[in-house]
């Protein structure tokens, strides 16, 4: 069954209404960030500087395998196609902040806050690119509506 434009359009916007409020985790890891600096173990000697790229890596890695779900998009077997957009949906949107929460243990472990932020500019990035679009869940919903020829 294809929905129709409309009933993929409610969805879309329903989810975009939900996921907003996941975009304030990078407002709290920002500010976890701020109060780690200012505490008192943030002056004592950190380890971990042999993890760093490790951490990069990994990060950066769930940002790359959020662009190759993104591409694939909804399974074709899939009997509820919306409800596997959504699911999609959230999927990308937490590894789009993958990188932010990796940089912040890793600050906290290297006592640089500049992991924190280059991972957090990461993050931002993978948001950008990884972020569903309403074209993107036509894609994934109904491939006909898209293309514009009989499914």
């Amino acid at each position: 069954m294809i929905p129709d434009t409309e009933a993929i359009r409610i969805a879309y916007l329903t989810w975009v209404r939900r996921s907003t409020a996941l975009g304030f985790v990078l407002v709290v890891l920002i500010a976890a960030e701020q109060m780690a600096v200012r505490a008192d173990f943030w002056g004592a000697p950190g380890g971990g500087e042999s993890l760093r790229y490790l951490f990069w890596a990994a990060a950066v890695a769930g940002a790359f395998l959020g662009r190759g779900l993104k591409q694939r998009g909804v399974t074709a077997g899939k009997a509820d196609t919306l409800a596997a957009s959504v699911s999609l949906s959230w999927t990308l949107v937490a590894l789009a902040q993958l990188p932010a929460a990796v940089g912040f243990v890793l600050s906290v472990m290297t006592r640089s806050a500049l992991d924190f932020f280059v991972m957090l500019l990461v993050s931002l990035g993978a948001y950008v690119v990884l972020f569903p679009h309403y074209k993107d869940w036509l894609a994934w919903a109904a491939p006909a509506l898209v293309e514009g020829g009989d499914g």
